[in-house]
C-alpha cells in the first residue's frame, strides 16, 4: 500500500489503537505517520548532513543501484549530534524522501512507563515496520539505553539487558528486509551500547552538528518564510542579518525556531491587549536572542547544580 493511501493510515491508527489497549497510552511514547510533511528543502544548514539523507533515501527506493555498483547498503544509520540541531527533522525528511512510514519510537519513555512490557512493546513496533511496506523506524535517545548501570535499581537493570536483547535480534532480522530501514539518534555518542555499533545493527553515522553563521541565517529566513505563509501576507521589516547571526553564535536550528516564535507570540500579546503592533523588526528578533540567552544559562545552572 501506497505511504499516504486510506487503508494504510487506517492500519496504523489500528495497530497503535492495539497497542494502546495493551499497554495503556502511547503517547509521546511512539508515533506513526505515513506522511511526516518534512521534506529536506524545509530544513536550513546541514549540508553534509543532508546529502547523507538524501543518499540514505536510496536504501528503501532504489536498493538495485546498490548491487549495480557492488556496494553493501547499511543496515542502520546513527545520527549523532547536540539537542535542536535536527536529528529528528533529518529522520522525519528520510521518511518522506523515500515515500515511506515513520515509525517514531522514543526509546527513554517506552522503557521507564513500561519497564516491563518495553521489550515486547518493541517487539510488537518492529513487526509493524515490517508489514507496513517501505518503512522508517526511528529510535529517538538512544543514549537512555542500556539501563544496565549501578545507579539504576536491579527490575530496571534487568529490564534493560531483555530490552537490549531485543533490540539486537530485531535489528539483525530488519537487516534482512529491503524496505525498511532503522535510524537512530543521540545527543551522546559515547552513551550508546557498543553492541549496536557494529555492521548489521548501525554502521552507518550521521554527524549533525550545530549551525555555522551562513546556516543560522538560512534557518531564520526559513522561519520567516514559513510564518509568513502561514499567515498569507507580510509579517516581517526588511531584516538586517549581518546584525542578527553573529548574536546567535552555538545557537542551534530548534534555538532559532524558539526565537522566531517568541517574537511572533509577542505580537500576539500586543495585539490581543488592544495595541497596533507593526511588523517584526531587527530589533524584536535582537530582545528574544537576548532573552533566549539568558534562559538557556540559567537551565544549564539548574542542570549542573549551581542553584541547589
Amino acid at each position: 500500500m501506497p505511504a499516504g493511501s486510506p487503508a494504510l493510515k487506517r492500519k496504523l491508527e489500528d495497530f497503535v489503537g492495539r497497542l494502546a489497549k495493551r499497554f495503556g497510552d502511547m503517547r509521546g511514547k511512539l508515533e506513526i505517520s505515513a506522511d511526516t510533511g518534512v521534506r529536506l528543502a524545509d530544513i536550513g544548514g546541514l549540508t553534509g548532513a543532508k546529502r547523507d539523507i538524501q543518499g540514505l533515501a536510496f536504501v528503501l527506493t532504489a536498493p538495485d543501484l546498490y548491487r549495480k555498483w557492488g556496494a553493501k547498503p547499511p543496515n542502520g544509520v546513527l545520527l549523532y549530534g547536540p539537542a535542536g540541531a535536527g536529528k529528528t527533522l533529518l529522520a522525519k525528511a528520510l521518511a518522506s524522501e523515500a515515500d515511506a512510514v515513520f515509525h517514531h519510537v522514543h526509546v527513554s519513555n517506552i522503557f521507564t512507563k513500561f519497564p516491563a512490557e518495553s521489550g515486547e512493546i518493541l517487539q510488537e513496533i518492529f513487526g509493524a515496520v515490517k508489514e507496513n511496506g517501505r518503512g522508517v523506524l526511528y529510535l529517538d535517545e538512544m543514549e537512555a539505553l542500556p539501563f544496565d548501570r549501578a545507579a539504576f535499581p536491579e527490575d530496571l537493570r534487568g529490564g534493560g539487558r531483555r530490552l537490549m536483547a531485543t533490540l539486537s535480534e530485531n535489528l539483525d532480522d530488519l537487516a534482512e528486509a529491503e524496505q525498511a530501514l532503522a535510524v537512530a539518534s543521540t545527543d551522546r555518542a559515547d552513551a550508546v551500547d557498543p553492541g549496536l555499533i557494529r555492521r548489521g545493527r548501525f554502521d552507518r553515522f550521521v554527524e549533525v552538528p550545530l549551525p555555522e553563521a551562513d546556516d543560522r541565517e538560512e534557518i531564520l529566513r526559513l522561519h520567516q518564510a514559513r510564518a509568513e505563509r502561514s499567515a498569507g501576507r507580510p509579517i516581517f521589516a526588511p531584516l538586517n542579518y549581518d546584525a542578527l547571526i553573529p548574536r546567535t553564535a552555538k545557537m542551534s536550528g530548534a534555538d532559532l525556531g524558539e526565537i522566531v516564535q517568541r517574537a511572533l507570540e509577542e505580537k500576539v500579546r500586543l495585539e490581543g491587549s488592544g495595541a497596533a503592533p507593526g511588523l517584526v523588526t531587527t530589533e524584536d528578533l535582537q530582545r528574544e536572542i537576548e532573552h533566549h540567552r539568558r534562559t538557556k544559562e540559567l537551565v544549564e545552572k539548574i542542570r549542573y547544580g549551581q542553584y541547589l
